[in-house]
């Protein structure tokens, strides 16, 4: 299954990887990595799945982007 199929992942990813949340300039590897995610076909995911979930826990996402992300996704 790709990043699409895990909603609450994919909130974190674009919540990581919204303009406001990094400076363009940004090539640190948590925004490589998260675009690695959102590129990733459905046996790569797999194998990138279970960092992503422990990038999630180290480094966690802004509270509002995430939010804006589940508002935009049309969860409460």
């Amino acid at each position: 299954m790709i990043i699409q199929g895990y909603p609450d992942e994919l909130d974190y990813v674009n919540a990581q990887l919204h303009p406001l949340t990094r400076s363009n300039d940004d090539k640190s590897f948590l925004g490589t990595f998260c675009q690695a995610c959102l590129r990733a076909d459905d046996a790569n995911y797999e194998l990138l799945r279970p960092v992503l979930l422990a990038m999630i826990e180290k480094y966690p996402a802004n509270e509002e982007r995430l939010r804006i992300e589940r508002h935009d996704r049309g969860v409460a």
